[in-house]
C-alpha cells in the first residue's frame, strides 16, 4: 500500500531548522510505502541543492544522511547549517528527520531530479583493469567521428582532448564520483553541448548506487580479476557488485558489451541482457583483433567486425592487453551506432591515456616507462609486454598501496620476480599502514628484490642501473601526482622524477 502525504497536512514532517510543521507549497507531494521507503518524488520540496556532505549544507538545502558511524553527528551538523529537510535511515522517531529505507538510492534519485539533463549518449564501463584506457579510446573514436565527447574516471574529466575542471564542481579523485557530483557533471556537459559521455563504474560505486539514476545507452565489462577485496570481502561479492550495472541499471534491451574470452563474465551478463555484443581476440567474438604483433613502435593487427575484415591496422599502443581495451572501445562505439568504417578511420589516431604504458625518456641507451598497473593481473600483463619488446634487462620498480587488498602483495612480488630481471620494491601510497610491513609482504615472494623505501631514490637507483637495451618500468602510479603517508598527501609524480634524474 502506498501512503501519500499531502505536504500541507504532513504534520509529522517538521522543519528541521525551526521545529514547526513543514510548510509546503500547494501540489507538492512526497510518496511513501508502508515500510518508510521513499519510492518516488513527484515534486520536490522547494530547495537549493541536495547534499550528502553535512559540511556543505547551506540554508534551504536537502540533506541525505548516508549510513556511517557518525551519522547522528552529520545530521546535527546539517540541521545547524540550515537544511530544509533531512532524510536518513532508521530515524522514524526523530520528527526532524524523514525516515527512508535506502538513503543511497534516494541520493541518486534526488541528484537526478535536481540535475536532470545529461548527454544524449551515456556509457558506463566496469571491470577490474582497462577502464581508463577503454574510456579514453572510446572518447577518441567518438571525437574522430565528429561527436563532441567526454570521459570521466580515474584520470579526471576530459572533454575532447582537454582535461577540464568545471567551475563550482569539485571532481574527486574517485574512479566514480558520488551521485550528486556525477549528475552535476552530466548537466554541465549537456549545457556545454557534449553529446557523448563514457565514465568508469567502480564496484564500490555500483554497490553504493552512485549511478543508479543515470540513463545509459550501453554498458561494457572490460575483464574480471581480483580487486577491492578489502571493500567487498570476497571475490564473489566483488563480481556481484560489478554485475549490478547490468542487473539494476542498464535496461535489458540496451547493448551490453562483453568479451567471449572471459566466459564467466559472458555467461553472467548474458542472463541479464538480451543485446550482447562481444569483443576480444578469439574467434568467438563479433568484434575481434587477429594476427596481433607487438613491437617497440606500436602494435599491428587485423580487425574483424562480423563478416568484414580490415587488414594490417597499426596503432601507437603497446601490448595485447591494450588491444583488448581497444576492441572493447570499438565494440562499444559500434553498439552506440558508429559505423565500422568510421571507427576504422578513427583508430589510426588513437593514443594511450596518460600514465598507461607511457614512454618517458631514454637514458644510456635504455628506455624508461611508467604504468598505472596496480593489480596482480595488470602488473603481469604490463611486464609481459615490456618483456616482449625488451632487448636486454627488464628493471621493475613498484610497491603496493596501504589500506587496500593485502592478499595481492605477495602475488605481485612473485610476478615481478618471475618476469623482471631486477626488482626494486618501494613505497606506493602506504596510507595508514606500516610501509615496511607492506614491502615485507611483497618481498616474501620476491627474495632477490632491492628494497628502497623512498620512491624518488628507488627511481633514481633504477635509472642509474640502465645499460643499452634495458627497459625500466616504474609501476603502480602512472598519472598520479601525489603520494600518501598516513592521512597526508604530498605532490609526487613518477614522470617528473624520471625527467629530473640526470
Amino acid at each position: 500500500m502506498i501512503q501519500k502525504y499531502k505536504l500541507a497536512s504532513a504534520s509529522r514532517i517538521k522543519n528541521a531548522t525551526t521545529g514547526a510543521p513543514y510548510q509546503f507549497e500547494i501540489g507538492q507531494m512526497l510518496s511513501y510505502n508502508t515500510d518508510a521507503t521513499l519510492v518516488s518524488l513527484k515534486i520536490c520540496v522547494k530547495m537549493k541543492r541536495v547534499q550528502t556532505n553535512s559540511k556543505l549544507v547551506e540554508r534551504g538545502d536537502i540533506f541525505i544522511g548516508i549510513p556511517c558511524a557518525s551519522l547522528a553527528e552529520h545530521i546535527e551538523e546539517a540541521i545547524r547549517n540550515g537544511a530544509s529537510i533531512t532524510f536518513a535511515e532508521g530515524y522514524s522517531e526523530n520528527q526532524a528527520v524523514v525516515p527512508v529505507r535506502d538513503a543511497r538510492l534516494l541520493a541518486s534519485r534526488l541528484a537526478k531530479f535536481t540535475y536532470n539533463e545529461q548527454p544524449e549518449c551515456c556509457v558506463a564501463l566496469t571491470g577490474t583493469n582497462g577502464k581508463s584506457s577503454t574510456a579514453h579510446f572510446l572518447r577518441q573514436i567518438w571525437g574522430q567521428s565528429g561527436k563532441l565527447s567526454a570521459n570521466l574516471g580515474t584520470c579526471g574529466l576530459f572533454i575532447a582532448d582537454q582535461n577540464v575542471v568545471p567551475p563550482s564542481i569539485h571532481v574527486p579523485t574517485l574512479t566514480t564520483p558520488d551521485p550528486i557530483t556525477l549528475h552535476m557533471i552530466m548537466k554541465y556537459l549537456y549545457q556545454n553541448n557534449v553529446t557523448h559521455l563514457v565514465f568508469e563504474a567502480s564496484s564500490p560505486a555500483l554497490d553504493q548506487k552512485r549511478l543508479h539514476s543515470v540513463e545509459l545507452s550501453a554498458a561494457a565489462f572490460t575483464n574480471l580479476a581480483s580487486d577491492h577485496i578489502d571493500y567487498h570481502g570476497t571475490a564473489d561479492a566483488y563480481f556481484r557488485a560489478k554485475l549490478l550495472l547490468f542487473e539494476e541499471i542498464l535496461p535489458r534491451d540496451r547493448p551490453a558489451v562483453v568479451s567471449a574470452d572471459h566466459s564467466v563474465v559472458y555467461d553472467a551478463v548474458s542472463k541479464l541482457n538480451n543485446n550482447i555484443i562481444t569483443f576480444g581476440l578469439s574467434l568467438n567474438n563479433f568484434i575481434r583483433a587477429e594476427n596481433v604483433v607487438v613491437s617497440r613502435d606500436g602494435t599491428s593487427f587485423d580487425l574483424i567486425c562480423g563478416k568484414k575484415r580490415f587488414n594490417e591496422i597499426h596503432v601507437d599502443l603497446l601490448g595485447k592487453f591494450q588491444i583488448m581495451n581497444l576492441m572493447c572501445a570499438v565494440a562499444t562505439a559500434y553498439a552506440c551506432g558508429t559505423r565500422i568504417d568510421t571507427i576504422l578511420n578513427a583508430l589510426r589516431a588513437v593514443y594511450a591515456a596518460d600514465g598507461i604504458m607511457e614512454y618517458v625518456r631514454t637514458v644510456n641507451g635504455g628506455d624508461v616507462y611508467v604504468d598505472f598497473a596496480h593489480t596482480a593481473e595488470g602488473l603481469a600483463e604490463a611486464l609481459r609486454c615490456f618483456r616482449e619488446i625488451c632487448r636486454r634487462r627488464l628493471i621493475c620498480v613498484f610497491g603496493c598501496g596501504g589500506d587496500r587488498d593485502r592478499s595481492k602483495r605477495a602475488t605481485m612480488g612473485r610476478i615481478a620476480n618471475e618476469l623482471a630481471d631486477i626488482v626494486i620494491v618501494t613505497d606506493d601510497n602506504p596510507r595508514l599502514e606500516d610501509p615496511a610491513a607492506i614491502r615485507a609482504s611483497i618481498i616474501e615472494q620476491c627474495p632477490g628484490a632491492i628494497e628502497i623505501w623512498d620512491r624518488r631514490e628507488a627511481i633514481y637507483h633504477a635509472i642509474g642501473l640502465i645499460e643499452p637495451g634495458d627497459i625500466v618500468a616504474i609501476m603502480g602510479k602512472g598519472h598520479e601526482n601525489y603520494q600518501t603517508y598516513n592521512t597526508e598527501s604530498k605532490h609526487f609524480n613518477d614522470k617528473e622524477e624520471i625527467l629530473e634524474r640526470r
